[in-house]
């Protein structure tokens, strides 16, 4: 927040507990030499004690102490706000929902993240419970067919690389008798004079039969006789037809048998003599190869069966343990962290206030940094008073502090100094430091956030300590010293002595070690500008002025 930095003289001087100031004024030593007014006054003073009081005038803002700008923090890039239900104005009240935006993502994320926890849990729940004697049975047949599996591939390369010639060629000579042999029976076959002389007889038989059949359905009879005559007739022609055909398609499969018994066995000896020729020649590499890879195959699925039945056995592992362990773990960090983002969609009240601000409207795009509402809480305020560079080191927590209102003419507040910041900002050329000022007594008041204060912040006071004038003082390396008569000759220069200081009005300062009381001191005083505690004349005094 812009606060508006109005910065006064630090230091207002206030000399209190009666006449300190005016008796410091009046015991001051007469003038013992001058120069011309070009070259200024010298004065000597003398180091008397006395009561000394200062405090800080600084001007602040009102600010509530509780105050947000609130804003989507767990927003996941940009997205439309849904819904906003406020405005500047309003009152409202703890966990009240301010705005929205669409939870529908958000929602789907903790799903799915509830779905994965939920596998997590049942993998570490199945890893820490003992195999029952179903899984053990299984584990066991699995191992009994990679076995099995495992032989069977040994079994085909080793036929592939133990090949018998011999056997390979007798496998030819079988191929080539077998060949011959059914071969034979077709000829044989194709040349039986019994099968055609057998359907010779059944076509005559048939022909006899419809001769017959149809000589008694020619005739004009009508009685019971001749109808029994005439389905005889009908069912003895039908009958050898039957016979007939099925002869005849008879005799063609076993013709078709006999035909496809030559063509295997062509191929037969096809086979025995490709497998002849390539055992000669060293056998078949592709087929080699794949043998061998079904081998390793097998040995790989026999190890992992082997493996996982020894697990049923042993148990899982504490490694295995733990990583499923650390991954349910993680599972259910992430379904917290959906669940707060899902949350998180609808912007609720921190605390109870009033709406100063809103920042955006519904249906605007926004961002994780885009501002949405600002509230404040305005039963609680507080002042942010703005001190600088030069007199920052003078506030400290604790100082109580006379706080008013422009807005309020009159009217005076306590206060007490709450935080003192170590960074300060720049304005203009300025580094001012932004300090925390409780306000007390000043609740009835209809006090608005952003008013300007004036504030009194108090510095402290000193009681019978021993003062200077602060133009006396001069500051040379960081190091405070003043200037008094020379010991040994009164008309000679002045010495140089370092003192320590204390508490400073910024026109008197309390000197802790260096002088005695009684001692003397000599200002130089220019001609330039006037002193103020100098009568009759105006000069710029050599010496730092604490606090300027």
């Amino acid at each position: 927040m812009k606060r508006v930095f109005r910065l006064g003289l630090a230091l207002l001087v206030l000399l209190g507990l009666g006449a300190g100031g005016y008796w410091f004024y009046q015991n001051q030593i007469a003038v013992q030499g001058s120069s011309t007014a070009t070259d200024g006054y010298t004065q000597v003073v003398t180091a008397q004690r006395g009561n000394l009081t200062a405090s800080l005038t600084v001007v602040g803002e009102l600010e509530a102490v509780q105050h947000e700008t609130l804003t989507f923090e767990r927003l996941a890039g940009k997205t439309v706000l849904k819904s906003l239900a406020v405005q500047a104005g309003n009152t409202v009240t703890v966990g009240q929902v301010l705005a929205t935006i669409d939870p529908a993502p958000y929602k789907q994320v903790l799903d799915q993240a509830r779905s994965d926890l939920q596998a997590a849990e049942e993998k570490l729940a199945d890893l820490k419970t003992p195999a029952t004697a179903l899984e053990i049975a299984q584990a066991d047949l699995k191992v009994a067919r990679a076995e099995l599996q495992l032989e069977q591939a040994k079994d085909t390369l080793n036929d592939l690389v133990n090949l018998n010639i011999a056997d390979l060629q007798s496998a030819v000579v079988s191929a080539r008798s077998d060949l011959a042999k059914t071969q034979s029976d077709l000829v044989a076959l194709q040349t039986d004079r019994t099968t055609e002389d057998k359907l010779t007889k059944l076509r005559d038989t048939e022909a006899t039969a419809a001769s017959e059949y149809a000589r008694l359905a020619a005739e004009t009879y009508s009685d019971v006789y001749y109808q029994d005559r005439l389905q005889l007739a009908y069912n003895k022609m039908m009958d050898a037809q039957d016979a007939r055909v099925t002869a005849e398609i008879q005799q063609q499969v076993n013709l078709l048998q006999a035909q496809m018994k030559v063509t295997k066995a062509k191929q037969s000896l096809v086979d025995a003599e490709e497998a002849l020729a390539e055992a000669k020649a060293g056998g078949d590499a592709l087929a080699l190869a794949k043998a061998q890879l079904a081998v390793r195959d097998a040995e790989v699925a026999l190890a992992a069966a082997k493996e996982d039945r020894a697990g049923l056995d042993k148990g899982t592992d504490a490694t295995t343990l733990a990583a499923a362990q650390a991954d349910l773990d993680k599972k259910r960090l992430a379904v917290t962290e959906a669940e707060e983002d899902l949350a998180a969609t609808s912007l609720v009240a921190p605390f109870e206030g009033t709406v100063l601000q809103t920042h955006t409207a519904a249906g605007s795009n926004i961002a994780a940094n885009s501002s949405i509402v600002t509230l404040a809480n305005l039963k609680g305020l507080q002042v942010v008073a703005s001190v600088d560079e030069t007199t920052i080191r003078q506030v400290s927590v604790g100082q109580k502090a006379q706080i008013s209102f422009d807005a309020f003419p009159g009217q005076t507040f306590r206060g007490e100094v709450l935080e003192v910041p170590l960074q300060g900002t720049l304005q203009g050329n300025v580094m001012v430091y932004e300090v925390l000022v409780s306000l007390v007594g000043a609740e009835k008041l209809p006090l608005l956030v952003g008013m300007t204060a004036n504030v009194q912040i108090s510095m402290g006071s000193v009681e019978n300590g021993l003062l200077v004038p602060t133009m006396a003082l001069q500051k040379v390396g960081g190091m405070y010293q003043v200037l008094v008569p020379n010991a040994t000759d009164p008309e000679g220069e002045p010495e140089l002595v370092p003192v320590e200081v204390g508490l400073s009005t910024g026109t008197y300062t309390q000197i802790v070690k260096g002088l005695n009381e009684g001692d003397k001191v000599v200002m130089r005083i220019s001609a330039t500008q006037s002193n103020p505690f100098f009568r009759g004349g105006g000069g710029q005094s050599q010496g730092v002025v604490i606090g300027r």
